[in-house]
């Protein structure tokens, strides 16, 4: 798996965690690196300092020598250096005539003889103390120089050179020391970064994941959800505004309840807050409902009954109507009056009806008192839009043909389904007609042909 997608996987606690335990490494790698580099630096002064030390006396037992051309005066003095490497580090010590010819040396057998490689030749030239890093039989020296000088009465002759080799065994054992004290103290302070980091980020990803839950929730449709955090930074806020957004999806949730289908997609489709007053002329199919030998059943029973039985006579008349592609304009007492739009408008209006006549059937035989209904369609053109004041406004449809709906709601009776002739005609195909009727209407100068609906 490519480690930049398995990154992505990560819960973003884990994710923290590795960002900051990165920092950190990095951090104190590069301090140990510093803190390395100055006490390396420390050292090797420090030698050279002792070294500095060591070389000047010896020049000075050299000038001594070469002046009075007695080695024993300098070999003492080589063979203390030498073996006592514990104590100085020494691991050789020589002293150079101004020919570059070993006058003594701490290994007997240079002696006599010249140096003429490059360094050396420089080192004829030299004035002061001069000092270089090198190699010596395979070990790792601070290879360090200083001129013999004799006064005379007019200048300063240089008459030879002291040289010492000193060891870095030291240097590297102490770098080796220093380098596993900055491991140890990198490793422990890594693992108590982890602890730290990992508690750290949980503070942060805790109260993100219960956000992060409770969203999950919200988008299954559970809106009675609330984010509990008691914070007061950008992640409080962030669940402030969260349950402010919650409150008012409930808030959109219950208003959905108080208004048709129809109004919502209406105002779902507005880009801004105008809403302009008036509609527009529109085909639809018409269905209205009503409850047969309802002021008989309500006057003996007790409100809470009645209203308990038409909310539930009701609920499933609008279930059926949503299911079927329609949309409930208003409810009036126990009336139903419903919306069907676009191609196919009349059959699945039909079909809403039939399927509601049957779902009454099946309660029917489940109650002592049965309750019916009468079921009107019709389709035509109709001024579909915003009604009302500018305060308080309602997205319905208005004109004859939806008065004409609603008298053959009037007309039909318990059970039945009514549609006019010029509606039938739509479905003639799909639906098996009944009797036919003709009525008055109010309001039409003509009678009303209708066709019942078998089912």
């Amino acid at each position: 798996m490519n480690p930049a997608n398995l990154y992505l996987k990560l819960p973003l606690k884990f994710k923290i965690t590795i960002i900051i335990i990165l920092i950190l490494t990095g951090s104190l790698l590069l301090l140990s690196q510093i803190l390395y580099q100055r006490q390396k630096q420390t050292i090797i002064g420090e030698m050279e300092k002792r070294g500095e030390i060591i070389l000047r006396n010896l020049a000075q037992t050299g000038w001594e020598a070469l002046i009075n051309r007695n080695r024993a005066i300098t070999t003492d003095v080589i063979t203390e250096l030498v073996e006592n490497k514990a104590k100085y580090n020494i691991v050789f010590c020589m002293i150079l005539d101004k020919r570059n010819r070993v006058f003594d040396h701490s290994d007997p057998a240079q002696i006599r003889k010249y140096y003429r490689d490059e360094y050396s030749k420089q080192l004829r030239k030299i004035t002061e103390v001069v000092v270089r890093e090198t190699t010596y039989e395979g070990e790792e020296i601070i290879d360090m120089a200083a001129p013999i000088m004799i006064q005379t009465k007019t200048r300063n002759v240089k008459i030879g050179t002291a040289r010492i080799g000193i060891s870095k065994d030291v240097l590297e054992k102490t770098v080796r020391d220093v380098r596993l004290r900055s491991l140890v103290l990198t490793i422990i302070f890594i693992i108590v970064g982890i602890v730290v980091s990992f508690y750290f980020a949980g503070t942060i990803t805790s109260p993100v994941s219960k956000i992060v839950t409770v969203m999950e929730k919200v988008g299954h449709g559970d809106l009675e959800q609330k984010v509990n955090i008691a914070l007061e930074d950008e992640i409080g806020k962030m669940a402030d505004s969260f349950n402010e957004m919650i409150k008012h999806l409930r808030e959109k949730m219950m208003m959905q309840k108080y208004v048709s289908k129809s109004t919502v997609e209406m105002i779902s489709k507005k880009e801004d807050t105008k809403v302009e007053m008036g509609g527009k002329r529109k085909k639809i199919t018409l269905f209205f409902s009503d409850i047969r030998g309802f002021t008989a059943f309500s006057e003996a029973r007790a409100p809470e009954e009645v209203i308990s039985m038409l909310n539930n006579y009701l609920s499933f008349q609008a279930d059926i109507i949503h299911a079927n592609g329609g949309s409930v304009d208003k409810f009036v007492g126990d009336e139903v009056m419903a919306v069907f739009e676009g191609a196919g408008g009349t059959e699945m209006a039909i079909k809403s009806a039939i399927q509601i006549q049957k779902k009454i059937s099946e309660l029917g035989e489940k109650r002592v008192d049965k309750i019916s209904v009468g079921i009107g369609i019709h389709a035509g053109i109709a001024i579909v839009g915003n009604m009302g004041s500018k305060d308080r406004m309602d997205y319905t449809a208005v004109g004859d043909n939806v008065n004409t709906a609603a008298r053959i709601c009037q007309a039909a009776r318990a059970d039945q389904i009514l549609v006019t002739a010029e509606t039938y005609k739509e479905v003639r195909n799909k639906f098996k007609p009944g009797k036919t009727y003709k009525i008055m209407a109010k309001g039409k100068s003509q009678p009303l042909i209708l066709y019942e609906i078998l089912y």
